[in-house]
């Protein structure tokens, strides 16, 4: 019974996992970056609206291995196993990754332990019961040239984590509230109407919250140590978690931020694995928090009725998230972000906004830097980062852009977004997260200038933009054209 727990766990359509909320760990500094330089960041500097936008399931090394400049490889570390001892195997070369990714990767919590291995990065291969290489990819620039072009003239982070080991729904708590509630693994029930705190039926495991320090200290060596008895350690592990309800209670930056009288909005459609604030109850039950909870497509339409909010999470729709397999497109994702970041370049908010686009998990795919390990939660896998703004360090990338190298997680933007509007934090990782110090230079003059990037119509047939037809399913989400 135990293994098939365990496979349950790894053949999960989204990967099993586990999740606590952090409770403590230095805070992450890089070796660059510095400090933000006459820093402005509050009610009185330059930046007034905040875009958070968030993708699917990728690594860094996925999407920037070969970007000059950028810490990235093309070769990965492997784990050859025998019995319960797990020794280093050979390298393996990454191959090219294709525009649709065959099928999904097994992503969880034990799976990106397995991955990290206690910081030597070799054990990719052993997730999914290591019948799985196709995280094993990269892609150049040719395959995503929007993406390398942001790179190019704004900020490419290098060292930017997941919050936690996966998967999806624990990532996109954080993203909202720089905690998970302990929550180690999705939802376990998808046969009902609704989600989270709309379908009773769901539930999903947690740490316990009374864990004393000592008993939180144990499950670190744990998670240190994950391949010292293979595949045994996840079983030390998981007996303090318990079963709960996707729904649950705590604090986020909107509730902060509603308090505060500050715009916001979370654009996401309903009943969809990455809305985060339908498993919140209180904002899920309270009919004017929920009506800042709004479908993607409303960004754009805000930004042409002269509404944008102040802050923004935008989260895309399935077919534009990137997420491996289930046939969706790199390609058209990368036109969906295109679009959005187009009209806000194109509207009057463009000399006030800073833009962070991150992906919410590793997906399975290689990445060859260790996380920090902060807390039993995590981190997890280096995620790729974009942050875009007038208000970006100049540095050394192909047109005027600069790598960040400082250590940055999820609670990196909300710590930003807490300074920026003077507010308190939620947890202790956010209160010890940088606030993207290394991506905005204040004391250089803005760059107004808009990078108005055109949409790729070499897209698989029926995800390019040139064949979409308005109002037809595929076209939802993406909005109405900017030229």
């Amino acid at each position: 019974m135990a293994f098939a727990v365990f496979l349950a766990w790894q053949f999960w359509p989204f990967g099993g996992s586990t999740s606590a909320e952090g409770d403590g760990g230095q805070q992450g500094q890089g070796n660059g970056g510095g400090g933000s330089g006459g820093n402005a960041l509050g009610p009185d500097g330059p930046i007034k609206h905040i875009v958070f936008l968030i993708k699917e399931n990728r690594t860094f090394d996925n999407y920037f291995a070969t970007y000059p400049g950028a810490e990235g490889t093309t070769t990965g570390g492997t784990l050859s196993c025998t019995g319960n001892v797990c020794n280093p195997g050979d390298d393996y070369e990454l191959t090219v990754a294709p525009d649709i990714q065959p099928h999904d990767i097994t992503h969880g919590f034990s799976s990106g332990l397995y991955a990290i291995n206690g910081g030597q990065m070799n054990g990719f291969n052993i997730i999914g019961s290591g019948q799985d290489m196709s995280g094993y990819a990269h892609f150049e620039r040719n395959g995503i040239p929007n993406y390398w072009a942001y790179a190019d003239r704004f900020v490419l982070a290098d060292h930017f984590f997941t919050s936690m080991y996966g998967p999806t729904f624990p990532e996109h708590l954080y993203t909202v509230a720089a905690q998970a509630y302990g929550i180690v693994d999705n939802k376990t029930s998808t046969d009902h109407e609704g989600s989270y705190c709309d379908d009773p039926t769901e539930f999903t495991p947690h740490f316990r919250q009374d864990l004393t320090p000592a008993e939180q200290r144990k499950i670190m060596n744990y998670e240190e140590r994950f391949t010292d008895d293979f595949p045994n350690m996840i079983y030390k592990i998981n007996p303090y978690w318990e079963s709960i309800r996707t729904c649950i209670d705590v604090k986020t930056l909107p509730d902060k931020l509603e308090a505060a009288g500050i715009d916001w909005k979370y654009y996401a459609n309903v009943d969809q694995w990455m809305n985060a604030l339908q498993a919140i109850r209180h904002v899920r039950d309270d009919p004017v928090k929920w009506a800042r909870v709004q479908p993607p497509e409303d960004f754009i339409k805000d930004i042409k009725a002269g509404q944008m909010p102040e802050v923004s999470w935008l989260i895309p729709p399935e077919s534009y998230n990137e997420h491996p397999g289930e046939g969706v497109s790199v390609c058209a994702g990368e036109n969906w972000t295109v679009t959005q970041i187009n009209a806000v370049m194109r509207s009057e908010y463009w000399a006030s906004t800073a833009i962070v686009v991150a992906w919410d998990d590793f997906g399975g795919f290689y990445d060859g830097v260790a996380p920090p390990h902060y807390d039993i939660m995590g981190l997890g896998p280096r995620t790729p980062a974009l942050i875009v703004s007038p208000y970006t360090r100049r540095g050394d990338s192909p047109e005027g852009g600069s790598v960040d190298d400082t250590v940055y997680e999820f609670s990196s933007v909300l710590r930003f977004i807490e300074e920026l509007h003077q507010l308190n934090p939620l947890t202790e990782r956010d209160a010890q997260a940088n606030p993207l110090e290394g991506a905005f230079d204040f004391s250089e003059p803005p760059n107004t200038d808009p990078l108005i990037l055109k949409l790729r119509d070499d897209c698989p047939y029926g995800t390019s933009f040139s064949d979409m037809v308005p109002g037809s399913p595929a076209v939802r989400g993406i909005g109405v054209p900017w030229g």
